[in-house]
């Protein structure tokens, strides 16, 4: 039997973090005996790590109409888009095409209804009502979301259930482990006998890490001797600098950058890793720290808690208790309970949360689309937004309906209140 061309689209900013990380495992051990990938993408990065795995690329602009950036009405580079998906489609005879994000669907799903090609969508986030429906993902043949939470707002639009598929990420073991560990304590002159706690993101607002600067301060407060390492970079890295100042932790509070090398980090030394996420619809580098046997501090957000087994394989604080955040470490200092819980992430990330499961469940979509399973079920480009426009004013009915009758109400009660008692 010949393997299946499969085109994968992605369009994103130009570096390897979550999405990309998950694509190129996807890539990596994908049965080549059955799917032959070629890679379409806007990332010279992505594309040059895709090459190293024997996967041919093209890496070439992408633009959205109504989109995050300029120019965001230019129609000759959508028409361009969509005549070049064509090309690709025809002459290198795909037989499925699958969008790493939402964005690609905008240029793909008028492309692949026409031609009869099963578009399948790959979501990473969560999505507003408006980019739902300017990206035109309700026509794509089936949606895989990483958790439960990314594919909530396609459920209120009215998509069908078999078309809504939750495909957990994948974490791959080997390399994480490959190549020695980076020992912490030495590297950084670290003192000995310090907990040694971690998080890795990009240092932006979304991803929390001045609430863990202030859980620090708090810990350290409370007599505990702790050490914060941060691996990422970011527009808000000097003001987290500052705050870390601020708060009296400056010289307990590690700036890492961007590290290629973050497992060998988490490796070297580290007791904890922990999640200042204020949203988070999955969260990989939990996932990968299970499969690492290190416990997790986070708060109970987006998908989280479907990574960690809570008061198993880590703790869970209220979003944005930093004090309750700290107290979770002061109860983590343990060693012997953190072994503990590592040991059970451990066996839970082996179970739910392999490269095997991930690529396999993905695949599994595949089959199933190149079956005809969703051949012509995709709603018509209306249908959803007619919905999702329906249930809305429904719901601001409903909710008129009831702040009449809760006004209607007072006015009687208080109508009773003046209502002279009899002589």
């Amino acid at each position: 039997m010949n393997a299946t061309p499969v085109l994968l689209v992605h369009y994103g900013e130009d570096w390897v973090r979550g999405s990309e990380r998950c694509l190129l495992d996807l890539l990596a051990h994908l049965d080549r005996s059955r799917f032959t990938p070629l890679l379409w993408c806007n990332s010279p990065t992505l594309a040059a790590e895709a090459v190293t795995l024997g996967v041919e690329t093209m890496v070439e602009p992408f633009s959205l109409l109504l989109g995050w950036q300029a120019e965001r009405f230019d129609l000759a580079a959508h028409r361009r888009l969509s005549r070049r998906a064509r090309e690709l489609i025809t002459e290198r005879q795909i037989g499925l095409v699958h969008a790493n994000s939402a964005a690609p669907c905008q240029w793909l799903a008028g492309v692949c209804r026409a031609l009869q090609v099963p578009l399948v969508c790959h979501l990473h986030a969560r999505y507003q009502p408006r980019d739902r429906f300017s990206l035109r993902v309700h026509q794509a043949s089936v949606l895989i979301g990483v958790s439960e939470p990314v594919l909530t707002g396609w459920r209120q639009d009215g998509c069908a259930a078999d078309r809504l598929i939750r495909v957990p990420n994948g974490v791959d073991a080997a390399r994480l482990n490959a190549g020695a560990h980076w020992p912490v304590v030495g590297m950084l002159g670290l003192p000995p006998g310090d907990m040694i706690i971690a998080t890795v993101g990009s240092l932006i607002k979304r991803k929390g890490i001045d609430l863990l600067i202030r859980s620090l301060a708090a810990l350290m407060a409370s007599g505990e001797e702790a050490q914060l390492l941060i691996i990422g970079s970011g527009p808000e890295r000097e003001a987290l600098m500052a705050l870390a100042v601020e708060l009296g932790v400056a010289e307990r509070v590690h700036f890492l950058g961007e590290r290629p090398d973050s497992a060998a980090i988490l490796r070297g030394g580290v007791d904890l890793l922990v999640s200042g996420a204020r949203e988070e619809v999955f969260g990989l580098t939990l996932a990968e720290a299970g499969m690492l046997g290190l416990p997790v501090s986070a708060y109970r957000v987006g998908g989280i808690p479907e990574v960690v087994e809570e008061g198993v394989t880590g703790l869970l604080a209220t979003p944005g208790d930093w004090a309750e955040m700290a107290d979770h470490w002061r109860q983590l200092s343990n060693p012997q309970r953190r072994c503990e819980m590592g040991r059970a992430a451990q066996l839970r990330a082996a179970q739910l949360f392999t490269v095997a499961r991930y690529v396999d469940g993905v695949t599994a979509v595949w089959d199933a689309a190149l079956a005809g399973r969703w051949h012509a079920t995709a709603p018509t480009p209306f249908r959803p937004l007619i919905h999702w426009a329906g249930q809305r004013l429904f719901a601001r009915g409903r909710n008129m309906l009831a702040t009449g009758m809760a006004k209607v109400a007072q006015k009687v009660q208080l109508g009773f209140g003046r209502r002279k008692v009899p002589e």
